[in-house]
């Protein structure tokens, strides 16, 4: 939301100016200014600089150092994926007129979580195209329906949608391995920043990969796969892959701030948001690859170099093992996983879909796992480490695929699954008595 914005809690302190394109930075200029350099930024919240200054994000860092002709457009979001920088891209990016994009996309993509991206997306999607959708669009250019909209509708749901759309780090969901899908499959992730580099092409400008880092790679203290393999490298090697593809620059953040020499906190604000430190050292390096004895950007040379010809892969992700859809959603079944199945029964259906979430015991707030059925039947709700659980329904007479108001969620806490003790048991859940029970 344009504004500037200030953030005083205990893990940080720092002022954001968003401009009335939502980007973070000052107003620009469209079309863009003769003379001028345009640089644009894609990512999440560490490269929209969560934590630091408007000035020290390193964007900005680069910017100033690359002279008064350079203007640089922090296109980032935190929680962002490349899902949606490609589609911020399209609505307002290109508009900028952009010579070059800088692609730094990666832990919204590679985290681990109760959601996944293209699915969401797809609701959307299909809900903008439904002939209530298009209604909705036309009355809500006027200012009396959405008063009422937000009064009637939203209101009470916003803390709850909030809470719903936090990333995994913001919520400690992100753990390598477990219990959630990636947001972005890596197949997928491929194609996306595929699809960013034909877009920069066809707009008539270059790119740049940002390789990002985070704090396990200065204590290297985070658990691997089998193969000895973090997380996070499979979509590094994608990542890489399409830089050598496309014969662009590629600058190795880990690498830069392993030899800078410095400890942990003086480069990360937690797991993975750089301190100012840390983005001085990005804005730095940004400039020696946009600026060097071989090439001047901001006078109009080319930094890309000749691509190896290869043709876009398919990957294989070695921490998502036996994924697999159903009638009742993705399932991906990780190794030492827990999984509640179940049916669920409802003589009084009529054409709803339905969403079944598995909650923790004695908490009504923390989701461990969904799915949603067009119609009653088997489902299967991967929620990581066994646990006991009760569960929630909710009937989608929208079919839009969130709860929305007037669709009271039915809690089914009449008894409490044990997967602990009980790692095979299965439920029956009874929405028209709305009783949850054990199937023998």
């Amino acid at each position: 939301v344009p504004g500037v914005w200030k953030t005083n809690n205990q893990e940080v302190n720092f002022t954001a100016t968003i401009n009335s394109m939502g980007f973070r930075g000052p107003e620009l200029t469209v079309p863009k200014p003769s003379g001028v350099r345009r640089f644009i930024t894609t990512g999440d919240s560490s490269v929209y600089g969560f934590g630091v200054e408007d000035n020290e994000v390193f964007s900005s860092v680069a910017q100033a150092k690359l002279g008064n002709n350079v203007e640089a457009v922090n296109a980032a979001v935190p929680g962002y994926s490349s899902y949606q920088s490609v589609n911020v891209l399209k609505a307002r990016g290109l508009a900028v007129e952009p010579d070059l994009f800088v692609i730094a996309n990666i832990w919204s993509d590679n985290n681990f979580d109760n959601f996944v991206d293209k699915e969401i997306l797809a609701l959307y999607t299909g809900y903008e195209e439904s002939r209530w959708a298009k209604t909705k669009k036309f009355l809500s250019k006027s200012a009396i329906y959405r008063v009422l909209d937000w009064n009637l509708r939203l209101k009470e749901r916003q803390d709850n949608i909030i809470e719903k759309r936090k990333v995994g780090w913001q919520v400690g969901s992100g753990a390598p391995g477990g219990n959630r899908p990636r947001r972005v499959e890596i197949n997928d992730y491929a194609q996306n920043l595929e699809i960013i580099v034909q877009m920069a092409k066809s707009n008539g400008s270059e790119v740049i990969f940002v390789m990002l880092s985070n704090e396990d790679d200065i204590t290297s203290q985070e658990a691997t796969n089998s193969d000895g393999l973090k997380a996070w490298t499979p979509y590094r090697n994608v990542m890489q892959d399409t830089a050598d593809r496309h014969g662009a620059q590629l600058i190795n953040v880990p690498e830069l701030f392993i030899k800078s020499g410095k400890a942990k906190e003086e480069l990360f604000l937690d797991k993975m948001h750089p301190t100012k430190t840390g983005h001085q050292i990005m804005g730095d390096a940004l400039v020696r690859a946009l600026q060097n004895d071989r090439f001047n950007w901001v006078n109009g040379d080319s930094i890309m170099f000749q691509g190896n010809g290869s043709s876009l892969q398919e990957y294989e992700d070695p921490f998502v093992k036996n994924a697999s859809s159903s009638s009742s959603g993705n399932s991906f079944n990780l190794d030492g996983d827990s999984v509640l199945e179940g049916s669920v029964l409802f003589q009084k259906h009529n054409q709803e879909q339905l969403i079944i979430e598995a909650l923790a015991a004695g908490s009504r707030e923390q989701v461990l796992g969904s799915a949603k059925l067009s119609q009653p039947g088997s489902f299967s709700i991967n929620i990581g480490a066994p646990a006991k659980v009760t569960m929630r329904a909710y009937i989608d007479s929208n079919n839009d695929g969130a709860p929305s108001a007037g669709e009271t969620p039915i809690y089914l806490e009449n008894i409490t699954i044990d997967l602990v003790n009980q790692p095979d048991a299965k439920v029956s859940v009874d929405l028209d008595s709305k009783q949850l029970r054990l199937m023998q």
